[in-house]
């Protein structure tokens, strides 16, 4: 049986095994393959939209990053390529959606609130998210929790679960702004609207 050294793929030959490895350079044997996108069309669907959005790039890639690296209210895309520059990809949605984001503090609960769960009401529409920092091969996410609500200004209702078992609710939180919710003070404060300056310019992916 021959491998592909470090990686574990068997090279074929008619009538058998070559005998000898397959020499890919310094590239993956499994990376060189076009990236995918989907968009969520709302009804348990999804479409690829990977050669429409610039997406479909060939790079080795290692490992994926969401944030809002231009702080303009929605989640851009940052991918770690073996031997290869990374790539910040900038997401430009429509004007009209909107979005909300928090940024959890625990007291009772850790401080970072890793583990809290999140599940925010937008008119008859459902979405969950859990603080962690990491997500998928060598790839670490920002400890903020970003909801896209499309069209609705105002979350209706967004309830909280903490670590230490503690529940609380927030309802009619105003869209398009950056919240800070810390433990056991049943309130939401506001850290940033769309549309203020942002405290620091975010870094650029080259």
């Amino acid at each position: 049986m021959d491998f592909v050294e470090n990686v574990g793929r068997r090279s074929k030959v008619e009538g058998g095994d070559s005998g000898e490895f397959i020499n890919v350079g310094i590239f993956s044997l499994n990376g060189r393959e076009r990236k995918a996108l989907f968009r969520n069309l709302g009804n348990e669907r999804f479409v690829d939209v990977s050669y429409l959005e610039g997406c479909d790039l060939l790079e080795d890639g290692r490992g994926l990053g969401y944030l809002d690296a231009d702080l303009d209210g929605d989640l851009d895309l940052i991918l770690n390529n073996y031997l290869m520059p990374a790539k910040l990809l900038i997401n430009r949605p429509p004007a009209e959606n909107h979005w909300l984001r928090l940024k959890l503090r625990g007291t009772r609960s850790n401080r970072s609130a890793i583990g809290a769960r999140v599940v925010l009401q937008h008119g008859t529409r459902k979405q969950t998210r859990e603080v962690t920092t990491c997500s998928g091969y060598l790839s670490s996410q920002s400890p903020y929790l970003h909801f896209g609500v499309g069209l609705e200004d105002t979350v209706d209702r967004l309830v909280v679960h903490w670590p230490s078992g503690l529940v609380e609710e927030l309802p009619d939180l105003p869209a398009n702004a950056f919240y800070e919710v810390v433990e056991g003070e049943g309130k939401a404060t506001l850290i940033r609207r769309s549309g203020q300056p942002a405290a620091s310019t975010p870094a650029v992916f080259r």
